[in-house]
């Protein structure tokens, strides 16, 4: 999603855009639904896969295409390859959305990362990985987050939300918004929910199960609720095209899975106001500028996010939706867009 909202907002922009993707896919669906160019190609293999690597390389150069940008990191040997058989006239600019779990210093790495016309990383601290833990050239890493497009922020009050959404217009509420995954971290929240001094708050569980992903995690955590007695505190709405009226409506947002690269639920939440607890690992911790613009728990413990839940819930911690909006500000599609132009096209 966040490579398909990037080739809508730089065709708005002016420039060409063409999403090379497999036929049939959610990608290629989603491209035709926002009317963006689409060019169908054949699954490849992860690494040394020359044929299809060629194959593509014809097409961008038939279709007088100059930059390739990739963010899945299947995609890496496919588009070094591209550089390589171009010649380096295709450049090819790699997004990341992972963070590196290890060292990746070996030879074939190394060699593979190095034709590569940009290494681009949405956050400082990924920046720093990067640096440590691989030998890309420093002069080829930018800073360029994932952008956000502020027109879908709302201007309604929150008991404005509440009423649209059938809710108490006086009772505090939670909220995690995000697809039912394991990683998300819903059965922490159930955990937690149970260790808190104060009971007098409620917690909505906002999506849906992984599409194409056949695991009963969503009905694991509903029996869960069950199990714990929690089915007047915990509710259940489906997955919200425009999430933000939720935002809007809630005390809090939840990030409670075990590492966020990149959350853009916690940027979508503060965008409207809304103060984000997270979890203290991944990409979180800047977004919130380490704990000034929302609470950070300790990752994994039931116990320390129960005291982050008594402490929001306490009426003695305040943050600033002026300050959360600005936060986000910087996230703003169209300086995202001016940062590509300026640092990969010029």
């Amino acid at each position: 999603m966040n490579q398909l909202r990037n080739a809508l907002w730089m065709k708005n922009r002016g420039h060409e855009v063409t999403i090379f993707c497999l036929a049939n896919s959610p990608t290629a669906n989603k491209a035709n639904e926002w009317q963006l160019k689409t060019r169908f190609i054949a699954k490849h293999r992860r690494y040394y896969d020359f044929i299809h690597a060629w194959k593509l390389k014809r097409m961008l150069e038939k279709d007088r295409i100059n930059h390739l940008i990739i963010r899945a990191t299947g995609d890496m040997s496919l588009a070094a390859s591209v550089s390589f058989l171009s010649k380096r006239k295709i450049k090819t600019h790699y997004f990341m959305e992972m963070e590196f779990g290890a060292p990746k210093k070996q030879f074939f790495r190394t060699l593979r990362y190095s034709f590569f016309t940009s290494w681009n990383c949405p956050l400082e601290h990924l920046k720093k990985q990067v640096l440590e833990n691989s030998h890309v050239n420093t002069e080829k890493i930018n800073v360029i987050p994932s952008g956000i497009d502020l027109n879908h922020v709302l201007k309604e009050t929150k008991a404005e939300s509440r009423e649209k959404l059938g809710w108490n217009r006086d009772a505090t509420y939670f909220g995690l918004v995000g697809r039912f995954d394991l990683l998300k971290g819903h059965e922490l929240v159930i955990e937690a929910m149970k260790l808190t001094e104060n009971k007098n708050f409620e917690v909505f569980f906002v999506g849906e199960r992984t599409k194409d992903n056949k695991n009963d995690y969503d009905e694991f955590i509903r029996k869960k609720v069950h199990e714990f007695n929690l089915q007047d505190r915990i509710h259940f709405l489906p997955f919200q095209e425009n999430p933000f009226r939720v935002f809007n409506a809630l005390d809090f947002t939840l990030m409670t899975s075990d590492s966020e690269t990149f959350g853009m639920v916690t940027l979508e939440s503060m965008a409207q106001g809304t103060p984000v607890i997270g979890s203290n690992a991944g990409g979180t911790p800047e977004l919130l500028n380490f704990g000034e613009l929302g609470l950070l728990y300790q990752t994994k413990s039931a116990e320390d996010l129960a005291k982050k839940f008594d402490l929001a819930t306490s009426g003695n911690v305040f943050f600033s939706s002026a300050e959360l909006k600005i936060r986000a500000s910087y996230f703003d599609s169209n300086k995202v867009c001016e940062m590509v132009e300026k640092l990969l096209l010029s």
